[in-house]
This record gives C-alpha cells, structure tokens and sequence, in this order.
C-alpha cells in the first residue's frame, strides 16, 4: 500500500529512469517530483553534444519535456492507470549555448488544485508547464511551455 505522495514520487522516477528509453539513453535524471513542479538534469555527456561542443537542441528539448512531466505527474501519479497523459504543444525558446551539466525546472502555470478540480468534474483537462533551464553556473539557457492534455483511459471494445 503507498502511504504518502513521497512514495508515488519515488516510483515514478524509477518508472521513468527505466522505462523511457530515449530519456535513459541522454542519461536524463529526475531529480524532483513534487507539488506542481518537477526537475531534471541532461549530464554533460559527448553522446549529448552537438558539433559545436554545447548540449544538442534535441537533447534540450528532452530534458524539458522531461521536466514538465514531472510537474505533471505531480498531479496525476495516483490515477497514472487511470488516464492518458499527452503533449499536445511544446514550444522552446533557446537562449543562449548550454555548456555542461543542464538543470530544468517544470512549474505548472496554475494551481495543482484548480487542475485536479477540472480534471475530476470533466474527466479530462489540458494545461500548461513552464520550463526554466540553467547551465552549471545558474545562467538560464532557455525555456519550454508545454501543454498537457489529460483524460480518463477509455475502455477499449
């Protein structure tokens, strides 16, 4: 029996370290999974980089997404049987070359509550993640709106 939120965090980190091949192959790691907000850090990997020596744009953009799903996953880890979860809109603005290690922070752009309110009267609900990204020194190297849509599982006949 899963006894508080810190539990279903924990195993929803493993569930992502093990099971989202692409994330596991950039040896993307969550690093926080809490009340509206998730973070995760891209190592400072060759497999990671682009030509130029900073951390390839695809790269990026998976930690990012990776970071919203955490915030995510805040709301919805104990109904994670219960629905789909899907990006419908990722939008990323690229400030500035990301040198070594790169750290993301997912906030969700409204309240937790508010969300799961939506969400529990409607069966489905779409919202928005903000991203923040920063370098090995704090300096922001872009950022990531992305759009959740998340709904009941329908039965399948």
């Amino acid at each position: 029996m899963i006894e508080s939120n810190d539990q279903v965090y924990k195993m929803m980190k493993t569930f992502f370290e093990e099971n989202v091949p692409y994330a596991k192959h950039s040896g993307i790691e969550l690093l926080e999974i809490s009340d509206g907000r998730g973070m995760a850090q891209l190592p400072d990997w060759k497999e990671t980089q682009n030509h130029m020596g900073s951390q390839h744009a695809g790269a990026l953009f998976t930690l990012a997404e990776a970071a919203s799903g955490a915030a995510m996953v805040s709301l919805f880890a104990d109904k994670v049987l219960m629905v789909r979860a899907a990006i419908t809109t990722a939008t990323i603005h690229y400030a500035r070359a990301a040198r070594g290690v790169v750290r993301a922070t997912g906030l969700l752009r409204r309240s937790g509550a508010e969300i799961v309110e939506e969400f529990n009267r409607e069966g489905r609900v779409k919202f928005e993640v903000d991203v923040s990204m920063t370098d090995s020194k704090d300096r922001e190297i872009g950022t990531m709106e992305v759009v959740w849509s998340i709904q009941l599982n329908q039965p399948r006949g």
